[in-house]
C-alpha cells in the first residue's frame, strides 16, 4: 500500500505542479486586451467606431512601484500639511501684528490714503497667496491619492495598471494623449 501511495504522489503533485504553473505564466498582450482598451479608451472619451484610434501600452506600474509611489505622496502629503500650517501661523501673527500697528496709525489721524498704501505694502495677501498655493498642491496629492489607491485595490499579478499611448485621427483633426488604465483596463485618468 505504501509504495501505492507512493506512486499516487509522484503522478499527482507533478501534475498539480505543472497545472499551477501554466496558471502563472505572464500574460502577453494579445488582441482581445487591445481590443478591450481600445473600446474602454473610446468608451472614456466618447468615441464613435468611425474615429480612427491607435493604442498601445507605453508603461506598466507593478505593485512595488505603487507602494513606493504611495509612500512618497504621504510624505509630500505630510509636508505639503506643515508647509501650510506654516503659512497659516505666519498670517495669524502679521495679522495681529497689522490689528495693533491699524489701532496705532488711526489714533495718530493718518488720512485714508495714507493708511491704504501702508496697507498695500503689508505682506499678508503675499502669504495669503502662498496658502492658496499650497491648498491647490495638496488637492493635487489627494487627487493623486486617490488614483493610486485605486490602482493599488485592481491589482492583479502584480500589476497595478498601465500608461496607455492614444493616437487619433478625426478628419484632419489628429491628437496625442495618454491615459492611465487599471488592471482591468479600465481608464482611472
Amino acid at each position: 500500500m505504501n509504495s501505492h501511495l507512493k506512486n499516487i504522489i509522484l503522478f499527482i503533485v507533478p501534475a498539480i505542479m505543472f497545472g499551477m504553473m501554466s496558471c502563472k505564466t505572464d500574460k502577453s498582450l494579445d488582441k482581445p486586451d487591445l481590443e478591450i482598451i481600445e473600446e474602454n479608451v473610446r468608451s472614456y472619451f466618447f468615441m464613435g467606431d468611425t474615429v480612427d484610434l491607435q493604442v498601445s501600452i507605453a508603461d506598466t506600474i507593478y505593485s512595488d512601484e505603487l507602494e513606493d509611489m504611495l509612500a512618497m505622496l504621504d510624505t509630500n502629503l505630510m509636508l505639503i500639511q506643515q508647509d501650510i500650517d506654516t503659512v497659516n501661523s505666519i498670517i495669524d501673527a502679521l495679522s495681529y501684528a497689522d490689528k495693533e500697528e491699524s489701532n496705532k496709525l488711526s489714533a495718530a489721524g493718518f488720512e485714508k490714503l495714507e493708511y491704504e498704501a501702508l496697507q498695500r505694502k503689508n505682506p499678508i495677501l503675499e502669504y495669503k497667496l502662498k496658502l492658496k498655493e499650497l491648498e491647490y498642491k495638496k488637492l493635487n496629492f489627494q487627487q493623486s491619492n486617490r488614483i493610486y489607491l485605486h490602482l493599488k485595490r485592481s491589482t492583479w499579478a502584480n500589476i497595478s495598471g498601465f500608461e496607455v499611448d492614444v493616437h487619433y485621427k478625426l478628419n484632419d483633426e489628429e491628437a496625442d494623449l495618454k491615459v492611465l488604465m487599471d488592471a482591468e483596463f479600465n481608464v482611472v485618468d
